[in-house]
C-alpha cells in the first residue's frame, strides 16, 4: 500500500476524496470517543466504541474495494510536526472532495484533541477554535488553524530543547577532537 501524503491526496479524484473523507471521519469519531476521559469503559460506552469501530472498518473495507489501497495518514501523532503533517494531508483530502461533499467534522475534533494534548505537555495555550465550523470550508479552515498553531510551536520547542554542547577550541566539551575524519583511516582510541 502506498502511504497517503499531501501530494498523493492532491491527485485523488473528487469521488475518491469524498469516500476517503468519510473513512477519516469515521476513524476520527471512533478515536475521539475511545480517548474521551469521561467515556464509559463498560456497558453502553464500550458498545458505542465498538459500534463506531465497526462502522469505520466497514467503510475502510468498502473504500479499499472501490479504490486502490492506501495507508491512512496515521503516525505517532505526539509532536506538533506530525500533527501538522496529518492535518495537511486531511485538509488536502477535504479540498479534493469539494465543497458539496459531507464535511468530516470528527477530524476537526481529533485535530484539536491532539493539539490540546501537546499544549498541555508543553504548557502553552491551546490552538484557536475560532472560525467557521460549517461545511467543508469550515473543516478546512479549522485544520488550517491547527497547522498554523503547530507551525508556531517550533520556536517554543527550540527554546525548551536540551542545550547543544558548545565547540570549545576545536573540541566538543568532554570529547577528543581529531582533524581527520574516521573515514580517512583515523581510529578512535
Amino acid at each position: 500500500m502506498a502511504p497517503l501524503t499531501e501530494l498523493a491526496a492532491a491527485e485523488l479524484s473528487p469521488e475518491q476524496a469524498a469516500d476517503l473523507a468519510r473513512v477519516l471521519d469515521l476513524q476520527s469519531g471512533w478515536e475521539n470517543q475511545r480517548n474521551d476521559p469521561a467515556g464509559d469503559a463498560h456497558g453502553p460506552g464500550l458498545r458505542e466504541r465498538q459500534r463506531r469501530y465497526d462502522a469505520y472498518r466497514a467503510a475502510f473495507a468498502g473504500y479499499v474495494a472501490r479504490h486502490r489501497a492506501i495507508d491512512l495518514p496515521e503516525l505517532n501523532l505526539s509532536t506538533p510536526e506530525r500533527v501538522a503533517g496529518w492535518c495537511r494531508v486531511v485538509r488536502e483530502v477535504c479540498r479534493r472532495a469539494g465543497p458539496d461533499a459531507d464535511a468530516p467534522a470528527q477530524v476537526v475534533g481529533k485535530a484539536h484533541r491532539l493539539a490540546d494534548r501537546i499544549a498541555a505537555r508543553l504548557k502553552v495555550a491551546a490552538a484557536d477554535r475560532d472560525g467557521p465550523a460549517e461545511g467543508m470550508a469550515g473543516v478546512i479552515a479549522r485544520l488550517d488553524a491547527v497547522v498554523a498553531w503547530c507551525d508556531g510551536l517550533s520556536g517554543v520547542r527550540a527554546s525548551r530543547a536540551e542545550p547543544v554542547p558548545a565547540v570549545v577550541e576545536g573540541s566538543f566539551a568532554g570529547t577528543a577532537f581529531h582533524p581527520d575524519p574516521p573515514s580517512s583511516g583515523w581510529r578512535a582510541a
